[in-house]
Parts: C-alpha cells; structure tokens; sequence
C-alpha cells in the first residue's frame, strides 16, 4: 500500500515537474527571442524538468535551500 502511494505521489511530481519546465523555458524563450527561442528553452526546461523528476528529494532540498 505504501508502494503504490509512493509511486503515485512520484508519477504526480514527475508530471508537474515536466510541465512546469517545459512550460517555463517555453515563455521565457518566446518572450526573448520568438518562436525559436521557446522551441529551443522549453527544450531545455524539459530536460530540467526530467532531472527534477527522477531525483525528487534532491530537487526538494535544491528548492528549500535557494529560499
């Protein structure tokens, strides 16, 4: 029971922390440099987004320390 709880909050962290990044790179691209500039930094804002994702607890403490 705890398992499955665990993947589950994980699976929803993985989802937010993809579409936040993504999201994210996308805007601050396309407020700077057009349709390019947010193809190519939601890009990279995926990819940030996919290393917060596998590693939730580092990505946590990452978040709490920078406040």
């Amino acid at each position: 029971m705890l398992r499955t709880i665990g993947l589950v909050l994980h699976s929803i962290w993985a989802i937010c922390t993809l579409a936040a990044g993504a999201c994210l790179g996308a805007f601050l691209g396309f407020h700077t440099g057009g349709w390019i500039g947010a193809i190519f930094l939601g890009l990279i804002g995926l990819c940030i987004g996919a290393v917060a994702a596998a590693f939730p607890l580092e990505a946590i403490a990452l978040i709490l320390d920078g406040l």
